[in-house]
Parts: C-alpha cells; sequence; structure tokens
C-alpha cells in the first residue's frame, strides 16, 4: 500500500452499527469485522473486497480477535465462536450465562479469553476442536466492558471504574486492581505493546496513561480530548470509543463520537496529529501489523438515542512513519 495513497472506503460494509475492527498482529492485509447485523466479516483492504462473512451468531456480535490460524467472536447471544482460517465453517467454543461484550487472544500462550455482563471472565484452550468447558472461570464484582491482551498480560476494564490486570500464565487472582483516574465509566483499555502499562478511555472525553510499577520513572497521567466548542460557547463533551497502539512507535490513536480521530505521543504528552471529518462516531481504531494503515470505524454508537444517522463505514487510512513516529526520537 502507498502512504500517498488518500484514505478509502471499504466496499461492502455492515448493514447495522460496526462493533470492533481488527487486524490480525502479523498480517497487513486482512481486516476481521464484528457488527450488530449479527455477521462477522474479513476483508481484504488492498483489493478492497470482502472475503467472506458468516451469520452463525443469532444476535448483534460485540467483539472479534484473531487467533494464531482463525478468528473469534462473541456477542449478545452469549456465544463464543470460532471461524476456521479458511474461513469456511464455525465451531463453538463455549457459552456464558449473560452476554458477551469482548474477547482477546493471548498468542504466546494460545488462550482465548471472553468477557461478558454475567460478570465473569472466562478462558478457553482454542486448540480443543469440541466444545468443552472453560480451562478457568473467573467471578468479576462488575461486568466486563473492555479486554486488552499483550505478552502475558491481560488487562480487564470492568463497570464501576474498576481495572484488573492479570498474569495469563496465572489467573487465580489479578497482579494489580486499580480504580480508574477517570471520574466517569470506561468506555476502552487497551495495554502498552511494551507492557509497561496501559492507556484507558471514559465516555466523559478523557484518556488516561497508566504505568505498572515495574516501569520506573513513569508518572501517570489524564488528559482532555475529543471535545468541541458549540456555537453558543457550551463545551461539547464526547465519550471516547476506541484507542489502538502503533505496533512500531508505540504512539496511539483514540476515536471519539465527535467523529475525529486523535493521534497522541505518551512520552512527550502532546497530540501530533488530528484525523476530521468523519460523518459520525468512531466506534472502533486497529493498525495493521505493520502500522502502515489504520482501519477506522465510523459508524453511530446511539448516545443521542434513535435517530437518522449516517451510514456505516470503514475507512483505510494509509499511515506514514513520519506522522506516527515521537518527535523527539532520531533514526
Amino acid at each position: 500500500m502507498s502512504n500517498s495513497q488518500r484514505q478509502y472506503e471499504l466496499s461492502q460494509p455492515p448493514s447495522d452499527g460496526i462493533s470492533q475492527v481488527a487486524f490480525h498482529a502479523t498480517d497487513n492485509v486482512q481486516l476481521l469485522v464484528g457488527s450488530w447485523d449479527q455477521q462477522v466479516r474479513v476483508y481484504d483492504i488492498e483489493e478492497n473486497r470482502l472475503l467472506a462473512s458468516h451469520h452463525d451468531h443469532k444476535a448483534a456480535v460485540l467483539g472479534v480477535a484473531y487467533g494464531n490460524d482463525c478468528a473469534f467472536s462473541g456477542g449478545l447471544d452469549r456465544r463464543v465462536l470460532s471461524w476456521d482460517g479458511g474461513y469456511t465453517r464455525t465451531r463453538e467454543i463455549g457459552r456464558h450465562d449473560g452476554e458477551v461484550s469482548a474477547v482477546e487472544f493471548a498468542f504466546a500462550h494460545n488462550i482465548l479469553f471472553s468477557g461478558s455482563w454475567d460478570c465473569t471472565l472466562r478462558a478457553w484452550d482454542a486448540r480443543l476442536q469440541a466444545h468443552d468447558a472453560a480451562l478457568k472461570t473467573l467471578s468479576m464484582d462488575e461486568r466486563i466492558y473492555s479486554m486488552s491482551a499483550q505478552g502475558d498480560l491481560l488487562a480487564v476494564a470492568l463497570a464501576g471504574r474498576r481495572l484488573l490486570i492479570y498474569d495469563v500464565r496465572k489467573l487465580e487472582s489479578p497482579l494489580e486492581a486499580r480504580e480508574s483516574s477517570l471520574k466517569y465509566p470506561t468506555r476502552c483499555v487497551q495495554m502498552m505493546p511494551d507492557c509497561a502499562g496501559f492507556v484507558s478511555s471514559s465516555v466523559e472525553g478523557r484518556v488516561a496513561v497508566e504505568y505498572f510499577s515495574s516501569a520506573a520513572g513513569k508518572q501517570n497521567y489524564a488528559f482532555k480530548c475529543h471535545r468541541q466548542l458549540a456555537n453558543d460557547g457550551v463545551d461539547m463533551v464526547y465519550p471516547v470509543n476506541a484507542v489502538a497502539f502503533h505496533p512500531v512507535h508505540h504512539t496511539f490513536v483514540t476515536g471519539g463520537s465527535d467523529g475525529v480521530v486523535s493521534l497522541w505521543d505518551p512520552e512527550n504528552k502532546k497530540r501530533l496529529k488530528q484525523y476530521q471529518g468523519y460523518a459520525a462516531s468512531i466506534s472502533s481504531l486497529s493498525f495493521n501489523a505493520s502500522g502502515s494503515a489504520l482501519a477506522v470505524a465510523s459508524s453511530y454508537t446511539y448516545e443521542e438515542g434513535e435517530k437518522d444517522h449516517p451510514s456505516d463505514a470503514i475507512w483505510i487510512k494509509p499511515i506514514s512513519e513520519s506522522e506516527t513516529k515521537p518527535k523527539g526520537r532520531k533514526g
């Protein structure tokens, strides 16, 4: 993909709200998408075509994730499904007692994690071919809103502004349990690529950058974002729905219900760039494996209830190395 290209819209987008877009950790081209029309889709972004889709969920799909040689999904039908690497068949991995809000795959350990509004976190052996009991079921104090896996660590964001960090090799108890530094409910959590900490976002236009105690010399901080001054002088505050890290430079993007994507340098605590002009809320973001493309889901997230809104769309934005590199870094 040439970085001189302008961003473009993927053909044959979902017909209802886009829940999540996700690139494979080692693939630049294939993009996995879950949506409220009960479908899971995979696109080839270079050829701009829909490669395959399945309609085996009986309700909205809320979370998707790639495995080593397959794809996973979960949603309002309370089921966790696996889709084989050839995109020819699905199978049920397991079920929750409530809606499945998030799925994450720990590549180094071949473990699939599913989080639910039934207040449980479940770990599954993704290699099993038959529906079996979860490897581990952990009870949470609150519903799970968002999860992020990186290396040996799993971050879990709960209702009630609780954040838990697990070592996936020792799931008996969390490594850390924190209350979010943000005053309003968490919308998204993302582990840093180097596992030094995580970034979380809230429904009230704020983002927190938090480090683990092992990251010596790093200070936690939070900042306001995704806000606009209305014509009457009132400060309009929007939820920050999505966070995604650049896989090479470890800068990150945020997407808000203002239809804006912002690029941030966490080390130097500054905004590097702002991408405007999306017609609807930004519901999900994902960089491809090399960081040369950013998938942007522009999809109304119903903050204002039922109303007429722009069609759901997935945009592919070519990304240059210069725009994502921290400005203080040389070489």
